[in-house]
């Protein structure tokens, strides 16, 4: 059954998109079984429908996308695939040129989901992102291997592109590689199994609860794409398994995780968007067989009945949302109805991936 609606979905988006002034019928009610639906398609619901027509391609709205299309996974609904097919196509594919740093190639991955779910496969959908990547691996060959210096670029900077491209060679894994120690080398704190944001931080107590998230979701999809023989793929599952053993440990009584992982005491806040990568990155390494369900599946239920009861709010705003930020100091105190396109975003992703756990699902 699932399979057959998730055939028919892509259909309808691929007839449809060729006719851009047909609407789409009302969405589907939501599957009764499956009790994760509700919260998330209103959470994506809301942020939808005030924000109806394609954004840009900064990481902001792909973060969103990102979400949309998972939620679209779950459900089959082509409206979500829809919003983000016409997201891709007003920026005609293209990475943002304005970003600062390397904030800008995290829609590289999206437009790789986009790819990966219309089975016609339009090079043109990822043509602009294979030259990103065939352009980074370039610079890594030439000996500069640091544009990934803090924790945001890690996801943002497109990481998980390498292992995913289609034609992927060796050399853009290596010069994934390559990128990604020279980061660890510099703002990885062994010691506590988690990040610090950039070298300004470095030697500090200080862990950015969204800075960690970004580590988290990065490695987690590149761990997702890449082979179980490939070198790296043990060192990246050795880092997600100290970093999961850190979080389970720092998780609050309520489910949440503070801007500051390692003291909660000093932002006592709840933040929605570093627990929410948080609960998807766990969430997949149970799934991916890396994480033991046992000892984990219970923080990703715990934090997940957080955010679908506390952080969705019953108008359908995912609150708790730390603005941009690079350090847990910033956007304090966070408001219960502070919200953010990312924000939404990350909820989406960890309650479909949560809820891949939960009977009827």
């Amino acid at each position: 059954m699932k399979g057959t609606r998730f055939a028919a979905a892509l259909a309808a988006v691929v007839a449809i998109g060729m006719l851009p002034d047909v609407a789409f019928a009302a969405p589907t009610a939501p599957t009764a079984a499956c009790p994760d639906e509700a919260p998330l398609r209103q959470a994506a619901d809301h942020w939808i429908s005030g924000h109806a027509k394609p954004a840009d391609s900064t990481w902001f709205n792909s973060l969103f996308i990102k979400g949309d299309l998972e939620l679209f996974r779950l459900t089959g609904d082509a409206k979500y695939l829809k919003f983000g097919t016409d997201w891709g196509a007003k920026n005609n594919w293209k990475l943002p040129t304005n970003a600062p740093n390397y904030d800008g190639p995290e829609a590289s991955q999206e437009y790789l989901d986009l790819y990966e779910l219309d089975p016609a496969h339009p090079a043109k959908y990822i043509a602009d992102a294979q030259a990103y990547v065939k352009k980074q691996t370039t610079r890594v060959q030439g000996g500069k291997v640091s544009d990934m210096d803090y924790v945001d670029a890690v996801r943002l900077g497109g990481l998980s592109a390498f292992a995913r491209m289609p034609g992927h060679t060796q050399a853009n894994l290596d010069a994934m590689a390559k990128m990604f120690s020279y980061t660890e080398s510099h703002i990885y704190d062994k010691k506590a199994s988690l990040w610090w944001r950039d070298k300004r931080w470095a030697g500090d107590t200080q862990h950015w609860s969204r800075g960690n998230g970004w580590i988290v979701i990065a490695l987690t999809d590149t761990v997702a794409a890449l082979p179980a023989d490939d070198p790296y793929r043990v060192h990246y599952v050795s880092l997600l398994r100290d970093m999961s053993a850190k979080l389970k440990a720092t998780q609050q009584a309520g489910g949440y995780w503070t801007a500051d992982v390692d003291h909660p005491a000093a932002y006592p806040a709840p933040e929605s968007s570093g627990t929410s990568f948080f609960t998807y990155g766990l969430a997949k390494g149970i799934q991916l067989g890396y994480l033991d369900s046992a000892t984990y599946l219970p923080v990703v239920q715990k934090a997940w009945g957080w955010l679908r009861g506390t952080a969705l709010r019953s108008n359908g705003v995912v609150g708790y949302v730390q603005g941009p930020s690079s350090h847990p100091s910033q956007y304090q105190p966070i408001s219960p109805t502070a919200t953010s396109n990312y924000g939404v975003g990350a909820f989406l992703m960890a309650g479909v991936a949560a809820a891949k756990f939960t009977p009827g699902c």
